[in-house]
């Protein structure tokens, strides 16, 4: 955990708080490590989905933003955020919200500013074919959603 800290930054007007990493984060490595003891039956909007029924509740987990270009995934056999790739010193947290969860209990519209920007954002199943591909293909996606897509894709 001390690689990470929340932090604030002044959104005019309001204040929103980030994940951000304190130093820098090595590829592979659990920046945020969940327990067993914050899986709970229900999806809320400050979750993220580990199976069919189980959704992980984590206190650190409530700061890290969407992105369409991500640097974390859950890990939902370690109950882990991991990085996907290295982050620096100074980058927000970021994992893409439809490759964790099969609906977004709140819809939203990114601004997150990457290229590969999905623009509306809601649950995983609310992507077209070509977006479930191009989520699992870029390795943006929870091993079970990756099954979920698979399913969908017929692979």
């Amino acid at each position: 955990m001390s690689k990470v800290n929340v932090v604030s930054a002044e959104i005019v007007p309001r204040l929103r708080l980030q994940l951000v990493a304190s130093e820098s984060i090595s590829h592979g490595e659990i920046i945020v490590q969940g327990c067993e003891e914050e899986v709970q039956d229900h999806r809320t909007w400050r979750t993220l989905q580990v199976d069919e029924s189980r959704h992980l509740r984590n206190e650190f987990l409530n700061f890290v933003d969407h992105s369409c270009s991500p640097n974390a995934l859950l890990d939902v056999d370690k109950l882990a955020l991991l990085a996907i790739r290295d982050i620096a010193a100074g980058e927000p947290v970021t994992f893409f919200y439809p490759g964790s969860e099969v609906e977004l209990s709140q819809t939203f519209e990114c601004q997150c500013g990457s290229s590969e920007c999905l623009r509306s954002i809601n649950g995983g199943f609310y992507l077209s074919l070509e977006q479930m591909r191009w989520t699992r293909d870029k390795g943006y996606c929870t091993a079970f959603m990756q099954r979920q897509f698979e399913r969908l894709l017929g692979d």
